[in-house]
């Protein structure tokens, strides 16, 4: 039996929430025994803790002591960690693209776990660039704050806005491209159609299975309930098309302008510092992007191993990797059906000193919830703040997108209230009036697309997913970086 007394007297900061699968939950804790050999930085967290709902909290004196690290290395470290960060994803990508390419059905016993151990290894290596690279961006972001020419923090933010913005496109950039070239041709009945939408269909259905939940990757019918809803909308894709593709040049006309006005020299720690926060923009998504994408990839690997282990597939997600890695050695189930019962109920992943405990069924919900009471107590808020990512000011009603099912709750004119956007919350962000946010700085997913589709948008309020809920009317006030609610469902 797992000792609460571990993690009672740990300084518990609530980090995000996010729904991901078992199996990447516990890839993600246990590859900081790789950090300092990945990115050369001496620092290893020993407290993390997984709620299955979503919530994760990290030992915040642990964060603090990364945020110092990269705030006294300065932009040099900045760049290292870049470096090596791409340079590992990418090794993830490109084992997962082998692997993806293989008839895993003809492999033996010793092929398939050779296949196995190198993803694996290349999954713990390329995991430390999520939680470490959100602290470094918010050191970057700070850094450029505190180079800024003094003025109010108001228009310090706003300078900061324009500055970091990502100028090269992510995933979800070219998905909403190829979508609106798409509508184009089925709003015309054009003989092309059905042929691009094959093709948009392999090229970004795996959008829809991020987090190790494959299960929610796109199918045709998805796509063509998001183009019947884009039609009804009565908007007009290639107008819309036309704004996307000026974007990036406006974007660099923005940065270049303000940068002249500001008498910024190139050579200047400040323009370096710019160019560094543009890039970690653009490294934000395509990590994670390329991160779950290799996971979609390299699905058939982790369904032969089940298959041989007569495990029903479907399951994988509720396994730890030490767990898939024993069943692709012997064979056999890996854990008992009363287990894997009570982990679909409630489990939460504890990870001290490198050591994971699985605390699986609803009797672990209530015992941790007590210790974590104070950083869950958000239900008396009636005012919630944020950074501003796209000004404006609206009214509407709640919709709380925690789960891929839940983007089909959002309709037209809705608030949507999320953790953070993904490129997969797209046709729900089509919909919604305006993004509200846990998470995210000014350089991430919601405040691109917001300025993309110029509605308003809060991000990183921290609480948003748990004070509010759905059918509450509230009014989003991104001019301050207030939400106000006026009247709970």
């Amino acid at each position: 039996m797992f000792n609460l007394n571990k993690i009672k007297n740990i300084e518990w900061l609530y980090l995000v929430n996010r729904r991901e699968a078992l199996f990447f939950r516990t890839i993600t804790d246990g590859c900081y025994k790789y950090f300092k050999k990945v990115t050369g930085i001496n620092w290893q967290p020993t407290a993390i803790l997984r709620i299955s709902e979503g919530e994760v909290f990290n030992d915040a004196k642990e964060l603090d002591q990364l945020r110092l690290i990269f705030s006294q290395g300065g932009i040099k470290l900045l760049q290292n960690f870049s470096k090596s960060l791409i340079f590992n994803i990418q090794g993830l990508d490109n084992i997962a693209s082998k692997i993806e390419k293989v008839n895993h059905k003809l492999l033996t016993k010793a092929q398939l776990n050779k296949l196995l151990n190198q993803y694996i290894k290349a999954a713990f290596y390329a995991h430390n660039f999520l939680t470490p690279m959100v602290i470094a961006d918010q050191v970057i972001s700070q850094m450029i704050l505190d180079d800024l020419p003094s003025d109010s923090d108001k228009k310090k933010q706003k300078w900061l806005n324009i500055l970091a913005s990502p100028t090269k496109e992510n995933q979800h950039t070219k998905e909403e491209r190829s979508f609106l070239q798409l509508a184009i041709l089925y709003k015309n009945n054009n003989k092309e159609f059905n042929r691009k939408f094959n093709i948009h269909l392999k090229r970004f259905s795996w959008i829809g299975a991020r987090q190790y939940l494959w299960e929610n990757v796109w199918t045709k019918e998805d796509l063509l309930k998001r183009l019947d809803s884009f039609i009804k909308q009565n908007k007009n894709p290639k107008k819309e098309l036309q704004y996307l593709n000026k974007i990036s040049k406006e974007k660099k006309q923005a940065t270049n302008k303000l940068l002249k006005e500001l008498s910024v020299k190139r050579n200047s720690t400040l323009f370096k510092l710019v160019q560094l926060a543009k890039e970690y923009a653009y490294l934000r998504t395509w990590r994670t992007d390329i991160i779950y994408g290799a996971g979609y990839k390299a699905r058939g690997l982790f369904y032969e191993i089940a298959k041989r282990a007569n495990f029903n597939k479907n399951n994988i997600p509720y396994l730890s990797v030490n767990e898939i890695l024993t069943m692709a050695k012997t064979y056999k189930q890996p854990i008992p059906i009363t287990e894997l019962k009570k982990r679909k109920e409630f489990f939460v992943l504890v990870t001290l000193n490198q050591q994971s405990y699985i605390l699986s069924g609803k009797i672990w919900r209530k015992k941790i919830k007590d210790i974590l009471k104070k950083n869950l107590n958000f239900k008396k808020e009636k005012i919630i703040r944020g950074t501003i990512a796209y000004q404006g000011f609206t009214k509407g009603l709640v919709k709380i997108v925690l789960q891929t099912e839940d983007i089909n709750k959002v309709k037209q004119n809705n608030i949507l209230v999320t953790v953070m956007t993904f490129p997969h919350f797209v046709p729900a962000m089509e919909k919604a009036k305006a993004f509200i946010t846990d998470e995210g700085g000014i350089l991430c997913h919601a405040a691109i697309v917001s300025r993309e589709m110029k509605k308003p948008c809060i991000i990183g309020t921290k609480i948003a997913t748990k004070v509010l809920k759905d059918g509450d009317l509230v009014e989003v006030d991104a001019n301050k970086g207030v939400v106000k609610i006026l009247k709970k469902k």
